[in-house]
């Protein structure tokens, strides 16, 4: 790893009456895949999407999101779309609805070098058809002329992320990219990225709530809840036994062992809802449904802090628990 090709510095994505993103701050190495983990509607794919000022309309964001040293969200609307698809890009979460349905694949994907890099005609057909070798469509070109609902759930997700590294982003933002996919397909697509990780040097921001998919293929994790960043550490240290954070452990308990029976492993839930987001948290975020909550967990909201090296938790407990 040679530096940070992405920094995020205190995100805030607010809507009325609701603060989704909460002073969300991260880096991306080089060559390093960072997974963001945490229940649904904690914010991580509204984390992805303000990175490439693709929020919601009416959302208000706030903060810095630094590629390469650029402040993507200083720079104009122009600019913003030469970055897009070329420097970075973002695999969506579902492709079906992702992909249009009026297009073939195989246009879709042109459209991108078309634009970035001004390829035409038949060295246009030549890259797509090379793309669609690339992530794993077996005789390319007969899938060229196909559309979105013409191909299986899984050759979808491969066109767009065809479409994503088509021209050799520098980072590659993966929203779900298993998901809906049966067990089969989702190790395929898995490999798939691996594969182009290595091959292409991408440095890559996977959001999922999958911590199989965070084992296979990420370096490092962070975990948000309620649209706050509660931990981050190695993916060795948060999986192999050594989350310090409360909640990071209750998701770690609600996982199924592998090849563990009902009588053995039972599964646990956390407790309580997911607090109201229409204000900062004058409590710690998650104190109403913590095991472990503590008269200092009521004062405020605790910062990040380095617990151990590398490893980064918002718990005031989370040496004792």
């Amino acid at each position: 790893m040679t530096g940070d090709v992405l920094e995020v510095r205190d995100l805030r994505v607010e809507f009325p009456g609701l603060i989704a993103v909460n002073g969300l701050s991260f880096s991306l190495a080089a060559d390093e895949v960072l997974a963001i983990v945490g229940e649904s509607g904690c914010g991580k794919t509204l984390t992805g999407l303000s990175v490439l000022g693709l929020e919601p309309s009416g959302a208000r964001v706030t903060g810095q999101v630094l590629l390469r040293g650029e402040d993507l969200r200083r720079t104009d609307a122009k600019r913003l779309r030469d970055v897009r698809g070329a420097e970075i890009a973002m695999v969506f979460q579902e492709p079906m609805t992702s992909l249009n349905p009026s297009f073939t694949v195989g246009y879709q994907v042109a459209e991108v070098l078309r634009r970035h890099s001004g390829l035409r005609g038949a060295a246009c057909r030549a890259r797509v058809e090379e793309l669609f070798a690339l992530v794993g469509m077996p005789t390319p070109a007969r899938f060229l002329r196909a559309y979105p609902h013409q191909l299986s759930g899984g050759m979808r997700q491969r066109v767009m992320i065809a479409m994503a590294v088509a021209c050799d982003p520098a980072v590659l933002i993966a929203d779900e990219p298993t998901t809906a996919l049966d067990p089969t397909i989702q190790a395929q697509i898995l490999d798939l990225l691996r594969g182009l990780r290595e091959r292409l040097g991408l440095s890559v921001v996977l959001i999922t709530h999958n911590l199989g998919v965070v084992s296979d293929l990420a370096d490092r994790v962070l975990v948000m809840y309620a649209g706050h960043r509660l931990e981050e550490a190695p993916v060795s240290a948060v999986l192999g036994g050594a989350a310090l954070h409360p909640y990071t452990r209750g998701l770690l308990d609600a996982v199924p062992a592998a090849g563990a029976s009902r009588r053995t492993h039972r599964l646990t839930s956390i407790g309580g809802q997911v607090p109201l987001l229409d204000a900062d948290p004058v409590t710690c975020v998650f104190s109403s449904r913590c095991p472990l909550v503590a008269d200092a967990c009521l004062a405020a909201q605790p910062g990040l802090r380095e617990a151990l090296p590398g490893h980064l938790v918002a718990c005031v407990r989370a040496a004792a628990s």
